[in-house]
């Protein structure tokens, strides 16, 4: 377990702390007050978004995030997708100006993660070579490691595994524990992602493999990519929250979901699902 995990701790008297993270019209930044008045522990909120936001309009946010005592955990939406990290057309020096900017944010709002997900950035042009593609991320990587640790921030990033219809690299978990291996370094690590372990069919058994190394969780519902339901069951939420238990992560699990016509019921049936399977590990 990292320190990170180590230090979390949440209201509901499980293992985890639950928030909602910045998909579709959750908007955590702009919602925060909704969503942690219906029950969530903390915001994901977007990375890039955070990043692309005036000065003013940025420490707006940020003031009021810290005068309502909200936590923001973890961030997502990491790169725009025209900061390409794989492909002819990579700028190392435009990467790490993004990451310094971006992250500099990140640690003003208190994130202790990112999730690499940004399937735009990442994804590999017709016919470019996939060895040379991952070596590229091995190197940015490297470089946002770098970034991290040159400013002393206690920032983690997961590199998230996406399924194919989103992007044509790192499609598993075990894609994800192997580039995190190659990296080898302790600020990159990966984020286990519930919705897109199911549409890829991949074994639950596989976040045995990342002990160690996952610094963020994301899930939603695979049947409908949306809020979990009291009503509603899903199959192998409870496997997939015991395996990590089972690892010992005691980090943020976040929904990263569509949501229906109404942000804070939905949250408030989220929390429901969650805190009822977290209390078996209790």
């Amino acid at each position: 377990m990292t320190e990170i995990e180590n230090n979390t701790s949440n209201a509901h008297g499980a293992a985890w702390s639950f928030g909602v993270s910045d998909f579709d019209a959750t908007e955590p930044l702009q919602n925060a007050e909704l969503i942690v008045g219906a029950g969530m522990d903390f915001i994901e909120a977007g990375l890039a978004k955070a990043a692309a936001m005036s000065d003013a309009d940025f420490d707006a946010a940020a003031e009021r995030i810290a005068a309502n005592d909200i936590t923001v955990r973890s961030m997502n939406w990491f790169l725009p997708g025209t900061l390409k990290v794989t492909g002819p057309d990579v700028s190392l020096d435009r990467c790490r100006e993004f990451l310094e900017h971006a992250f500099g944010r990140a640690n003003r709002l208190g994130a202790q993660a990112v999730v690499f997900g940004s399937p735009p950035a990442r994804n590999i042009s017709d016919g470019f070579p996939l060895e040379q593609a991952w070596e590229q991320l091995i190197e940015f990587c490297h470089l946002t490691a770098d970034v991290i640790r040159e400013n002393g921030y206690s920032l983690r990033v997961g590199i998230e595994h996406i399924r194919k219809a989103e992007t044509n690299i790192i499609n598993l978990l075990s894609d994800a524990i192997r580039l995190a291996r190659d990296i080898n370094r302790p600020e990159i690590g990966v984020t286990a992602d519930f919705y897109h372990l199911v549409i890829e069919d991949e074994p639950l058994d596989t976040i045995l493999e990342a002990e160690g190394l996952v610094h963020a969780v994301q899930l939603a519902d695979p049947a409908t990519r949306g809020f979990p339901h009291p009503d509603r069951p899903v199959p192998g939420l409870d496997g997939f929250l015991e395996r990590l238990n089972r690892i010992g992560y005691t980090g943020g699990i976040s929904v990263e979901a569509i949501p229906g016509d109404d942000l804070a019921t939905d949250c408030r049936n989220a929390v429901s699902v969650l805190n009822a399977i977290g209390k078996q590990f209790t």
